[in-house]
C-alpha cells in the first residue's frame, strides 16, 4: 500500500496553478506545420494594422526567437519583404525573447506592462536589444481593442486565470 506522504500534493490550488502547463505540454509534440498554421492565423490577425501600415518593416531580413520556458517551446519569427509574417522552426536569431507561459500571456492581454516584467527578469532579452525593444514598442502600440473579439476573449481569461492560481 502507498502512503499518502508518497504522494505528490494533490491540494486544488496546486492542481489549478499546474493546469495550464498541463493543458499545453503536448504543443512542443505536435507537428511545426500544425504550430505554424495556428499561429499564422492568430498573429495575421493580432499584426493586421502593423503590417499593412509598415510598422513590421524593422524584422524584415531579422530573426526574433521566442521561448516559452516552461513549455519547452520556441519559435522564429520575422517579416517579409511583401509584408507577410515568416515563422520558421529553426534558424539563427538576432534577438530572443525568454519567458514563461504566464509572462508571454500576461504581456499578451496587456495586465502587465512588458517594462515591468523585463525589469524583474520574467522576461529576458538576449542579443540585439535594439531589434528586440522595438519588438517591444510594437507590442506597446497595439490595439488591443481592435483585435478579434474571439482573441481577446481567450486573452483575458487566460491572463485571469493565471493571476488567480499563480503563486
Amino acid at each position: 500500500m502507498i502512503s499518502p506522504s508518497a504522494l505528490p500534493s494533490l491540494r486544488p490550488r496546486s492542481i489549478l496553478r499546474n493546469f495550464p502547463s498541463l493543458l499545453l505540454k503536448p504543443l512542443p509534440h505536435l507537428p511545426f506545420n500544425m504550430q505554424r498554421f495556428a499561429l499564422e492565423k492568430v498573429l495575421y490577425s493580432a499584426f493586421k494594422t502593423p503590417l499593412a501600415e509598415g510598422e513590421m518593416n524593422f524584422l524584415q531580413y531579422k530573426w526574433l526567437k521566442i521561448e516559452i520556458t516552461d513549455l519547452g517551446l520556441v519559435w522564429f519569427f520575422s517579416c517579409g519583404p511583401q509584408q507577410q509574417i515568416l515563422i520558421k522552426k529553426q534558424v539563427k536569431s538576432d534577438v530572443c525573447i525568454r519567458g514563461t507561459l504566464k509572462s508571454f500571456v500576461l504581456l499578451a492581454a496587456q495586465k502587465e506592462d512588458p517594462d515591468t516584467l523585463f525589469f524583474q527578469r520574467d522576461l529576458t532579452i538576449e542579443g540585439d536589444t535594439d531589434l528586440g525593444l522595438e519588438v517591444k514598442n510594437l507590442l506597446d502600440s497595439l490595439e488591443f481593442d481592435e483585435l478579434p473579439l474571439e482573441l481577446i476573449f481567450a486573452l483575458r481569461m487566460s491572463a485571469e486565470y493565471m493571476s488567480i492560481f499563480s503563486e
